[in-house]
């Protein structure tokens, strides 16, 4: 059990009713930087987990999957899979094995995790959502952010966009309702 101020627990409370809606929604997790916003994001996980769904979560580069990867095996040991470009073929293969086979109820990775074969999806999370490394410059160019938007309208789940400092086009459509707008305005602790 993560411990939650009453900020964090308001954000979690919007996110979690979101996310057992059964309609699909996107909702924008905007939080100064150590507001605490993975803790939110990893409460609602827990509960998408315990409805027996499975949840997808992208970091925007290789460098911040390291300790992404830590955090979450400390929380959730083997039920992760990760996706990125530095992997080999066969550690991919084994990871696509793995979520095919309901091994992994967790995908983490870079913009590729967007594809992962994993039915019965409750939650996709987009972590600093703003990065222009979710777009693919490589052909077949794709947006990552429009294939989590149409990958959680075909499940009905929430997609969550987190970010301290959001991009224009996603604070813009929180503002005008189209995004559900959860904001973390203060630091968590000291």
């Amino acid at each position: 059990q993560i411990d939650l101020t009453d900020e964090q627990k308001a954000a979690f409370d919007k996110l979690t009713a979101l996310s057992k809606s059964g309609k699909p929604a996107v909702s924008l997790l905007y939080g100064v930087t150590g507001s605490g916003k993975t803790s939110v994001y990893m409460s609602v996980i827990d509960k998408v987990l315990d409805d027996g769904k499975n949840v997808i979560v992208m970091v925007p580069e290789i460098g911040l999957t390291p300790q992404t990867i830590s955090l979450f095996c400390k929380r959730y040991g083997g039920k992760i899979a990760v996706f990125h470009s530095a992997l080999s073929m066969r550690e991919r293969l084994d990871q696509w094995k793995r979520v095919r086979n309901g091994e992994a109820s967790i995908i983490i990775g870079t913009r590729s995790a967007v594809f992962a074969p994993v039915d019965n999806i409750g939650l996709i999370i987009i972590d600093e959502e703003q990065e222009h490394t979710y777009k693919s410059e490589q052909t077949p160019r794709y947006d990552a952010i429009d294939v989590a938007k149409y990958r959680a309208s075909y499940n009905k789940c929430l997609l969550l966009l987190a970010s301290a400092t959001p991009s224009v086009e996603s604070y813009a459509a929180a503002q005008s309702g189209r995004y559900e707008l959860c904001t973390l305005t203060k630091r968590y602790g000291n």
